[in-house]
């Protein structure tokens, strides 16, 4: 059983998606995976539900939990292997690791890294070479907004988002301000003065999604707002931190280049998928 969207996504990346009996709600790449049994959100989960699909080993991601049903689970013989690392790339190598030991996938593990670490430094040389700047030069900084159930929330320091952010070449706006994911008021927002704002969407991006976010409290009264910098990404590719990371850092690249005026950039090219339930902060 896999739980975690990235964790997931490793477990086909690896091809040892035969072996699994179920995944929770936020495994929502690749699209076959939706087809899988359920045991409910990474983050709630209950030791009924998942043992009732029977697994032998349970890969967790990092945001798996409550603890005690893990212990729970772990006390009833099941292997608990807690798939953790740091947001980065070296961290996505790290999980990559650790889920094909679980599976008994080391040879495809050591491949996929291989692979992995050659479009890494792709990307970071596209980064490098040309870093999210505005028309006066600063490096852009960018507003990270998600919705957790009917409220708007902010990423600040030591979150996913907080890092993906980075690892573009963008500051997180909100950095400074507080630590984790929190209710946005839209007076922090124009304090703050984003000169782009971002937002997300959980598969298909829909009519009037992007129209939505513009439309939020506060986002007219900043740059962003101002010049039109408003975009909206799959939260899926963005936040997974699996093996799409190389194509999730490059999309928001390319998107945040264009949001800023970066010369020569086309549309941005999202995944998407079939629409399903919100994903929440990591």
């Amino acid at each position: 059983m896999s739980v975690g969207a990235g964790t997931t996504e490793i477990v086909y990346a690896l091809g040892a998606q035969a072996q699994l009996v179920g995944v929770d709600t936020s495994s929502l790449y690749p699209a076959v995976a939706q087809a899988l049994p359920k045991v409910g959100y990474q983050r709630t989960l209950t030791a009924e539900g998942v043992m009732s699909l029977a697994p032998q080993v349970l890969l967790a991601s990092q945001d798996a939990g409550p603890p005690a049903v893990l212990a729970q689970v772990a006390a009833a013989g099941v292997t608990v292997v807690r798939v953790d690392g740091a947001y980065s790339f070296e961290g996505l190598l790290q999980r990559i690791g650790q889920v094909a030991s679980a599976t008994g996938r080391l040879d495809e593990g050591e491949k996929l890294s291989r692979a992995l670490a050659a479009r890494w430094a792709d990307v970071m040389a596209q980064v490098d070479g040309r870093p999210p700047r505005t028309e006066s030069g600063k490096i852009a900084s960018v507003a990270f907004l998600m919705r957790h159930g009917p409220t708007v929330v902010a990423a600040g320091r030591g979150t996913g988002a907080d890092a993906i952010l980075r690892l573009a070449g963008a500051r997180n706006a909100f950095n400074e301000a507080f630590e984790g994911y929190k209710p946005l008021s839209a007076e922090a927002l124009a304090q703050t003065a984003p000169d782009v704002i971002i937002g997300t969407y959980d598969g298909t991006l829909k009519p009037g999604d992007t129209d939505a976010l513009k439309a939020l409290p506060g986002v007219a009264m900043t740059p962003a707002g101002r010049s039109g910098a408003v975009r909206s990404f799959d939260i899926v590719l963005l936040l997974g931190f699996g093996p799409r990371l190389p194509e999730a850092v490059e999309t928001l690249h390319q998107g945040l280049l264009q949001a800023v005026g970066g010369p020569g950039q086309g549309a941005v090219q999202s995944m998407t998928q079939p629409a399903a339930s919100a994903a929440s902060p990591r």
